[in-house]
This record gives structure tokens, C-alpha cells and sequence, in this order.
């Protein structure tokens, strides 16, 4: 069986779309679904096709999209009901786009993941909640499910992203949400490098992830790099808006309601409005790594 990796191999560089944790798990009340849309180049720009593909359609939490590294699977977050005792936890689910099989990654009893990356041929990198409400960054061998937990100093770990193999910028919860930089190789308590950060981080280049950080209810777009510098990337996302994926080194695609915008430093272009296949309160979204398919979390209908 394939054992967890030393942290020598080359990280997969994708962002991590996370969800606010809270100390423990959290409580959702409205139900949430993920399809899958073309994205077209059109005469006039870029447009979504409305000819979905659902990858999920059920009462129930289903979140945080991200494509594997060929883009033939999805993984995404789902809430079952508890294998023992009471209450509830979730799972990463994978889902194959070739036949639209499901299948349950983790596979655990006492510990709920969240934010499924792919990190190495055969590992994932998730968010972990134990049994002791811990919130950690793990490895998960998709091979035979083992995990391992990264720095058990460093928690409650709520989102992060991966800057390369052995860092990775990660938000911590507390009264005040801070970023930092989880260092697998060292033991230094990381310092403070923002305040108000968005749960929203992306992979763009090696070594480098972007995030936000809100200002007077706007999220603005921030670059990280494994030093722990932080730059402006001058782009401001929507009102009401914190998540959003890279289309290409100056757009991101981001989700208002029912409509997908295409957004950069001085303009706003919809992309589609959703409104039709009864989409709404969208929010996390994910690009394959062709930039051709788009796959979204919204509200189900009730």
C-alpha cells in the first residue's frame, strides 16, 4: 500500500476553496448543489452555456468544488448523516466526469474533511475536523485513506492554499481570522500577515497564492508569496462577494445571486445568468485546468 509521502514531491498548485468551519462543525440550513457548465469562447467574449451537468442534485450539504489535476474528476465536500452516535460529518466525495460515478474518498468515522486539493499523485490535502472539535491540515492517501495531520501546533486551520510542496498560506480562526504560513518543514510558531482574510485562496504561480482581505465590506484581491510577502492584485471582487477562481493573469470569474461575472481591475462582464435552470445564491466556484468547464455551488431550490 502506498504510504504517505515525505515533503519532497511537487504540489499540486490549486486553490483551495474553503468553507468557514467555525470552531467546530457547522450548522447548514439550506441545502446546496454543484453542477458542472461549458464555458465558450464566443464572438463577443467569453460565455457559459446554460446545458448543465449536475453533479449533485439531493436535500442536503454539498460544497467546495475542485477539479483534480487532468480535470477528469471533481471532488467536492458532502454531509451524511453520522456512522455512529449522533449529529453529522462530512466526507470528500469524488466524482467522475467520463461516467458520473461517485465515490467516497475519506471513508471515516470520527473525523469530518472539508476542502479536498489535490497535492501529489495520490494525496489529497484537506481541512480535518477530530473528534475533539481540532480543526488540522491533513494528507489523505486516496490509495488506502490513511492521513496524516500537518504541524498539530497550527489550528483551527479554517481555509488555506498551497504556495509549493512544503508551505501553504492558511487562514486560522479565533476572534480575529489571521493568515499565516504553515511551514511543514519547520517547528517556529508562523507570524501574523493579514487580518479579515476572505476563505477564498488560489493557486497562480509557484510559490505564490492569492487571497482577500475585506475593507469596508468590500474583498479586495491580494497576492502571498512563501516568503510572506503580500501585494495588491488591484482587483476588487463584487459587493457581497468573497469567492472567485483565476480565468486567466488579470480575470476571475466570481458568482452574484444567479449570474456568473467575469471581473478584472476597471471592468464587470456577465458571463451568464443562471436564473433560468433555477440557480441562485451562488458561491464557491472551480475552473478545470483547461479553463473550458466551470463548476458552481448554489442554493437549492426549496
Amino acid at each position: 500500500m502506498q504510504g504517505l509521502p515525505k515533503f519532497l514531491k511537487k504540489t499540486s498548485l490549486a486553490c483551495g476553496l474553503l468553507t468557514a468551519l467555525g470552531c467546530a462543525q457547522t450548522a447548514f440550513a439550506q441545502s446546496q448543489d454543484i453542477m458542472i457548465l461549458p464555458l465558450i469562447d464566443g464572438s463577443d467574449g467569453k460565455y457559459v452555456s446554460l446545458e448543465p451537468t449536475h453533479v449533485t442534485q439531493r436535500e442536503g450539504y454539498d460544497n467546495q468544488p475542485k477539479f483534480g489535476p487532468k480535470g477528469d474528476v471533481l471532488y467536492f465536500t458532502r454531509m451524511l448523516d453520522k456512522k455512529s452516535g449522533e449529529g453529522q460529518q462530512t466526507e470528500i466525495f469524488k466524482y467522475q466526469l467520463s461516467d458520473a460515478s461517485l465515490t467516497n474518498v475519506t471513508q471515516t468515522d470520527d473525523i469530518s474533511e472539508y476542502s479536498a486539493t489535490p497535492f501529489s499523485e495520490g494525496f489529497i490535502s484537506v481541512v480535518a475536523v477530530n473528534s475533539k472539535g481540532q480543526q488540522h491540515l491533513r494528507l489523505v492517501s486516496t490509495v488506502n485513506q490513511e492521513q496524516k495531520v500537518l504541524r498539530e501546533d497550527i489550528e483551527p486551520v479554517g481555509y488555506y492554499g498551497w504556495l509549493n510542496s512544503t508551505k501553504a498560506g492558511v487562514f486560522v480562526l479565533g476572534d480575529i481570522m489571521t493568515l499565516k504560513i504553515l511551514d511543514t518543514e519547520s517547528n517556529e510558531k508562523p507570524r501574523v500577515l493579514a487580518e479579515n482574510i476572505g476563505r477564498c485562496f488560489e493557486a497562480v504561480a509557484p510559490d505564490l497564492v492569492t487571497f482577500t482581505i475585506e475593507e469596508e465590506g468590500i474583498h479586495h484581491l491580494y497576492t502571498l508569496n512563501d516568503e510572506g510577502d503580500l501585494t495588491s492584485a488591484d482587483i476588487k471582487l463584487p459587493e457581497g462577494v468573497q469567492d472567485y477562481t483565476w480565468l486567466d493573469q488579470t480575470h476571475v470569474v466570481v458568482g452574484q445571486d444567479s449570474k456568473l461575472l467575469l471581473v478584472d481591475a476597471a471592468t464587470t462582464k456577465e458571463l451568464g445568468d443562471l436564473g433560468e435552470l433555477g440557480v441562485s445564491g451562488i458561491t464557491r466556484l472551480a475552473l478545470s485546468p483547461d479553463k473550458k468547464t466551470v463548476a458552481i455551488v448554489y442554493n437549492r431550490p426549496e
